[in-house]
């Protein structure tokens, strides 16, 4: 068997660059949506429009629809993501759930 000899030298002026994106963490909820009486395809709809809405999905039971949202912050859910939900005419109520 022979011997190998492999040199090892440091690495010298070596950068890396990482996207903004992968160092702000993301924050996502689930949130349990109550449509007006037949207005569940509309609403789901509508929701598919907003970006930070990345699943919706028709239920059925206590709520209509249920999304997943994603967003930098809570904040930023509480205050720009639930506002746009509630503000489409079809739905009645939600019911927001985070995810720690």
């Amino acid at each position: 068997m022979e011997n190998i000899l492999i040199e090892q030298r440091p690495i010298i002026n070596t950068t890396v660059a990482v996207e903004e994106s992968v160092l702000k963490p993301n924050r996502s909820a689930f949130i349990f949506i109550t449509a007006e009486a037949e207005s569940s395809h509309q609403a789901l709809a509508d929701l598919k429009k907003i970006d930070e809405v990345q699943e919706v999905y028709l239920a059925l039971g206590a709520y209509d629809l249920v999304a997943k949202v994603r967003g930098e912050s809570l904040d930023h859910i509480k205050d720009n993501v639930l506002k746009r939900i509630r503000n489409i005419s079809s739905i009645k109520s939600t019911l927001t759930l985070t995810v720690i």
